[in-house]
């Protein structure tokens, strides 16, 4: 009961600390795909079939503006345009909003956005302009359309999904074997420093390139609409804090653990126990990297997924934070070995003693998460 009582009070304080998080809001768009708003008068400007529409941001003191005002005059008897035109100095938020949808690395003006394309500058506005006024009389097409604003994402989020991946027994076990291999073999600290820290880097390293490509991949799949994606990777996530529940309660049922399979264990365990150089203490952490995707890749896929609607810059950033919530157990079990706070054959007891309670809390993690996407559609 008394063990019930600290997970119930842990539960409500991350969901506590993940409401009240500061939230990475990108922005809102009224526009849809018949009507906009001219951001300028807040009128309504109707997508008139015939006409060419474009949306032309500037501002009044950018002279390389002016160049492509004067040359949409010079051009306006020779096409129908629906020239959009916004302040972006009044208009600020939208026009973020617009250059992020297209993972702008500049925020200058004039830019010009035709045809579901992008184009920044006075050279390279007119260098393209006629091409995309002819695809026109080929194509005709509308106003851009703004992708669906992605529900912002937050340190509670991100820390929860990382949290969860990183008290996962898995690199636990990895880390102290090597660590009890290196002192067995040369009975040093420096040794044991030496090793772990390479090894740890190494980890982060491989799992954050990981993430680039899983994020890549889900870049590729294209526009998702919100209410599917929440619901489809709640689910992930609803199902991964089962299954670890499963472990918590009855470890081993049904004949698999959310841990590196029984059966490669033993190759793992041989792999580790022979390193002897710094070198191969890499060449150990990437294949070790790989043994323990079954048992990490669940909430990294969903943290990926999530953060593939975001801009390259933003999903980067995250994805640091992420890596560094994720290996920060095994840079506490470093430093607390290398100190001689703990021997690494008491923690090794520790982790066997509470390998249900890890499973627990990442369950407890897991689920809730899964249940606020899936009935809520709302990521705090």
């Amino acid at each position: 009961m008394h063990k019930i009582f600290l997970f119930a009070i842990l539960f409500f304080f991350l969901f506590t600390l993940t409401a009240l998080s500061y939230s990475l809001d990108l922005g809102t768009c009224t526009i849809d795909t018949n009507t906009c708003i001219d951001h300028n008068t807040n009128s309504n400007i109707t997508n008139t079939i015939g006409q060419i529409p474009m949306y032309f941001f500037y501002s009044p003191s950018c002279p390389h503006c002016k160049n492509v005002e004067e040359y949409l005059q010079s051009i306006s008897n020779d096409y129908n345009m629906n020239v959009v035109t916004i302040n972006k100095d009044v208009n600020n938020d939208f026009f973020i909003n617009v250059l992020q949808s297209f993972d702008a690395n500049s925020y200058g003006v004039p830019v010009l956005v035709i045809n579901n394309h992008f184009y920044q500058g006075d050279k390279t506005i007119i260098t393209n302009l006629s091409k995309e006024l002819k695809a026109y009389k080929d194509q005709p097409y509308g106003l851009y359309v703004l992708k669906d604003k992605p529900k912002p994402i937050n340190f509670g989020t991100v820390t929860a999904l990382a949290f969860a991946d990183s008290i996962n027994p898995c690199e636990i076990a990895v880390l102290l074997i090597l660590l009890s291999s290196v002192l067995v073999k040369y009975n040093s600290k420096r040794k044991v420093l030496g090793y772990g820290l390479t090894f740890i880097i190494t980890i982060y390293v491989m799992y954050f390139i990981l993430g680039v490509i899983a994020i890549f991949g889900f870049k590729l799949l294209g526009n998702i609409n919100t209410t599917i994606f929440y619901i489809i990777f709640g689910s992930l996530a609803l199902l991964l804090g089962l299954l670890n529940l499963k472990d918590a309660v009855s470890y081993g049922a049904g004949g698999f653990v959310l841990e590196v399979p029984r059966a490669w264990r033993p190759t793992m365990k041989k792999i580790i126990e022979n390193a002897t150089s710094v070198f191969s203490a890499i060449i150990i952490a990437i294949i070790i990297s790989l043994f323990l995707l079954p048992c990490t890749a669940g909430p990294y896929a969903v943290t990926s997924a999530l953060l593939s609607q975001y801009s390259w810059f933003v999903s980067l950033l995250w994805l640091l934070y992420y890596n560094l919530i994720f290996t920060l157990p095994m840079w506490i079990i470093l430093f607390v070995v290398y100190f001689g706070f703990v021997k690494v054959e008491t923690l090794q007891n520790m982790r066997e003693r509470n390998i249900k309670t890890l499973h627990l809390i990442a369950s407890i993690l897991l689920i809730a998460l899964g249940l606020l996407l899936i009935v809520w559609n709302w990521i705090f």
